[in-house]
């Protein structure tokens, strides 16, 4: 997959460590950095508007590759909604008073996992990461599975980074990514059976209430809804990797469908979202 990545000269040492990254994970990405000459609202329009001008005239569709423009050392996804400039960046930082004081009575996907520590997880569909930073707030051991290689370049790059801040050193140990398919059957073979198996696959727009915040408007543009074998598909591979006594927690918008029309042990909702609990 071709990926620009954008940034000023001193956003180089940035754009060697995604490289770096990409071959050390073998995510088998095609990076090229564009350097320009200052990182704002305009210039990145400027890029925008030159790889579609050169796309008219050329055989190559770049309209649909992705952007990561480096903004203040953070990798960001860029998207262009007509004239306005949609980013959003992983800002695991953001989560930290979440994850202090991250509890049962303040996040409902605690409520739904009923996690202890020393317990393990297996989000199956990791995104930006911030779910699986709350379940490994609870103690327990969380694997992120990511299938997207450009989701996961951003996941390693902020662990990394996050691993810098020492308040961070105990949960970050708790957390390893993987780039992989979880629908793959030879890869959830290789797993240890998990205590929670999390799932929030990709679903249509139009099951949310409302407009989309940014983050998933990039999501969408990157990774298409499940169709119905493939949620059947979630269910099977989730049931392969639970140890005995586990459970499957499916997160959906309020308003959209079981998960493969299964109808689940128990339901945990606010005013937008739900969390489906199965129980093994």
């Amino acid at each position: 997959m071709k990926v620009f990545v954008i940034g000023t000269k001193d956003d180089t040492p940035v754009f060697q460590a995604l490289q770096a990254i990409n071959d050390e994970q073998g995510l088998g990405l095609d990076l090229s950095f564009t350097e320009l000459a200052k990182m704002s609202d305009k210039y990145i329009s400027y890029f925008y508007q030159d790889r579609i001008s050169q796309n008219d005239d050329s055989q190559n569709d770049d309209s649909q590759t992705p952007i990561i423009a480096i903004i203040k050392g953070a990798p960001t996804l860029i998207q262009m909604d007509n004239h306005a400039i949609i980013k959003s960046h992983l800002n695991w930082q953001s989560l930290t008073q979440r994850i202090v004081s991250a509890g049962r009575k303040s996040e409902l996907v605690l409520q739904a996992c009923k996690l202890t520590a020393q317990m393990s997880v297996i989000d199956g569909t990791a995104g930006f990461g911030h779910d699986g930073l709350i379940l490994a707030s609870s103690g327990a051991s969380v694997l992120m599975v990511e299938q997207n290689p450009v989701m996961a370049l951003l996941l390693h790059h902020e662990h990394a980074k996050m691993h810098a801040n020492p308040n961070w050193h105990k949960l970050l140990q708790r957390i390893t990514i993987r780039h992989q398919n979880f629908l793959c059957a030879e890869f959830t073979q290789t797993l240890h059976k998990a205590d929670v198996v999390y799932l929030d696959p990709m679903f249509p727009s139009e099951s949310y209430s409302a407009k989309v915040g940014k983050n998933m408007q990039i999501l969408h543009k990157l990774a298409a809804p499940p169709s119905a074998d493939d949620e059947a598909q979630f269910f099977k591979m989730a049931q392969n990797c639970l140890a005995q006594g586990g459970k499957i927690v499916v997160k959906r918008p309020l308003s959209a469908p079981f998960l493969a029309q299964r109808t689940p042990s128990q339901s945990i909702a606010n005013d937008a979202i739900r969390f489906d609990r199965y129980d093994g």
